[in-house]
């Protein structure tokens, strides 16, 4: 018999939840600043919006291009550690937001 375990809110989400919120977190991921520092798949590191790089931390806390969507899953200002290690409802958000935002990561 298997030894009962508690699980953390991370690994009682899904697969393709867990696997964004890695992608977030390491910073290895399908953004412009990872594909094109690592791959050069990215013409540029810099997001779309010209304003600096296209990384977790711009995508979750700053680009002007996501404001809206950003607002509405977070309607008050939110730190990232809490977006990419909070409650499981903050997870939720946060993945939801890159779902939401047409972000591929």
């Amino acid at each position: 018999m298997r030894p009962r375990t508690n699980r953390d809110d991370y690994h009682t989400m899904s697969r393709e939840q867990q696997v964004n919120l890695i992608r977030l977190r390491t910073g290895h991921n399908r953004l412009n600043a990872h594909m094109n520092r690592k791959f050069k798949l990215a013409p540029s590191p810099t997001c779309a919006c010209g304003q600096e790089d296209q990384t977790a931390e711009h995508i979750l806390q700053r680009c002007p291009l996501l404001d809206e969507e950003r607002k509405e899953v977070w309607p008050s200002p939110t730190p990232l550690q809490t977006k990419l290690y909070g409650s499981r409802q903050e997870l939720e958000k946060a993945t939801t937001f890159i779902t939401s935002a047409g972000l591929i990561v």
